[in-house]
């Protein structure tokens, strides 16, 4: 696995958000994220001084052009990762998104090799999945590891 490079306020504690998006036919919405190289569901950070819910919000319409209407939290759970010799902390808030409005569009490019709708036999498949993703996954009593 090549290197990653991390950003200042990826080594530091914070709070993590990541929403359950499907469409019409119920498939869900994944990314294939660039720095990271694994799929997973539409995940952000919260920024000083927002709600988790406004930061998922803002995290959603930047990525993929859809506005929350509304959500729900499924589940929290804290993760510790070592990254650059450091141990950072990040709460993460996995929410299920009940109504958004607009036209799915991957707004960027430069962090998501590409965003669709997949059926939830196909992303089981995934040869790397998300942390956040495999919690989601656990939800539905479905566990395997990050990588096959």
């Amino acid at each position: 696995m090549a290197k990653i490079n991390y950003k200042k306020e990826d080594l530091i504690d914070h709070h993590g958000v990541c929403a359950v998006i499907k469409d019409e036919e119920g498939k869900i919405l994944m990314q294939h994220h660039v720095k990271l190289g694994f799929w997973t569901i539409p995940v952000g950070k919260v920024k000083d001084g927002q709600s988790v819910e406004e930061g998922l919000k803002e995290e959603i319409f930047e990525e993929c052009d859809l506005v929350v209407e509304e959500m729900r939290e499924i589940v929290s759970r804290n993760y510790e990762y070592e990254r650059e010799g450091n141990k950072v902390n990040v709460f993460s808030h996995l929410f299920e998104i009940t109504k958004y409005s607009g036209q799915m569009k991957n707004k960027e490019p430069e962090k998501h090799y590409e965003q669709k709708f997949m059926e939830l036999a196909e992303i089981k498949k995934l040869p790397y999945l998300s942390d956040l993703t495999l919690l989601y996954l656990e939800q539905l009593s479905f566990v395997r590891p990050a990588m096959l």
